[in-house]
């Protein structure tokens, strides 16, 4: 008689050890940034965060958005902070459950509501539900957050490189959901004259510059992972059939990218948030705004980016 409780004593020390540990694990398990970011208009920007921190058996929880609407949505009113601005915070302590749930209260002068948490796979998803609907109040409304990520210097320096590959060439707006010909033809051009130049760029009449249409198309493939086929005369660049005539003059300052904030979305892909900089001036300051979404792809052990998102506002 003894025996069996001694046995179910341990038994329930163990049960409750566990139930307390998978309370303290989903709450450290998603402890840290996350975010969701989107474009309003040309320079505008909404972006929502939701920081999480463990206190043990408690975490406390910051939700806010941040949303900033220039003047007449003018790259002038973008860099000179010229527009509507506004900032809407709650926050509270929360216990999360076995199954990644969590609420909390908020009352201010500007929000009164309710705040639920869901954990999710890939994303986190918050749902506010206030009394208050002023321009100040915290949104109504569900929303998904996904989680700022760790990279090492050497990926994140990559990762500028990758996307100085197109800001270099000033293709500055970029959307897989929106393909234009003209910016992938303008790419696979001037890629190609900045960095293979010698291999790849050939004299043409009249002082003109000629590049083949199958270098034109590796390089659409290799950055955007488009097997290119639309071939024809666009603005300065004249197609013969085999490939593109065109003036090779330049000088115009290039930007090239700083990484400095990386969220993981889900299944292989990456929103990466950095700056502009000057890569000819090393006291420049960084500048602007970069927002991009890569997919993330590994071929014979080496890693690569694909673009499907771009807006680098400067």
């Amino acid at each position: 008689m003894k025996k069996r409780i001694a046995i179910l004593c341990c038994l329930m020390m163990l049960l409750i050890q566990v139930t307390t540990n998978t309370k303290v694990i989903a709450a450290t398990n998603y402890s840290g940034e996350w975010s969701n970011y989107s474009d309003i208009g040309n320079y505008g920007m909404d972006e929502m965060r939701l920081t999480i921190k463990d206190n043990g058996k408690k975490a406390s929880v910051e939700a806010s958005e941040d949303t900033f609407i220039p003047r007449d949505d003018t790259r002038e009113s973008y860099l000179n902070g010229i527009g509507k601005m506004r900032s809407h915070v709650v926050y509270g302590s929360v216990y999360f459950n076995t199954k990644g749930q969590a609420s909390f209260n908020f009352k201010d002068d500007y929000n009164k509501g309710k705040m639920n948490i869901q954990l999710q796979k890939d994303y986190i998803q918050i749902t506010w539900k206030g009394n208050d609907s002023s321009e100040y109040s915290f949104p109504n409304g569900t929303f998904k957050l996904y989680k700022k990520i760790k990279v090492t210097s050497t990926e994140s320096k990559k990762m500028g490189v990758f996307l100085s590959n197109f800001t270099e060439v000033f293709l500055d707006r970029f959307d897989s959901k929106k393909i234009n010909s003209t910016d992938l033809i303008h790419f696979g051009i001037w890629h190609n004259y900045m960095n293979n130049y010698d291999t790849r760029i050939s004299s043409a009449k009249d002082g003109l510059l000629f590049i083949s249409k199958k270098n034109v198309e590796d390089s659409i493939y290799k950055y955007f992972n488009i097997q290119f086929i639309n071939h024809k005369s666009v603005d300065r660049y004249e197609y013969n059939g085999k490939g593109y005539i065109f003036d090779g003059a330049d000088g115009a300052q290039i930007n090239y990218v700083k990484v400095e904030t990386v969220y993981d979305l889900g299944q292989n892909k990456l929103r990466l948030s950095g700056k502009l900089y000057n890569p000819e001036d090393d006291t420049a300051e960084l500048r602007g705004q970069v927002e991009a979404v890569v997919i993330k792809t590994k071929n014979n052990n080496e890693i690569r980016y694909v673009l499907e998102k771009l807006t680098a506002k400067n």
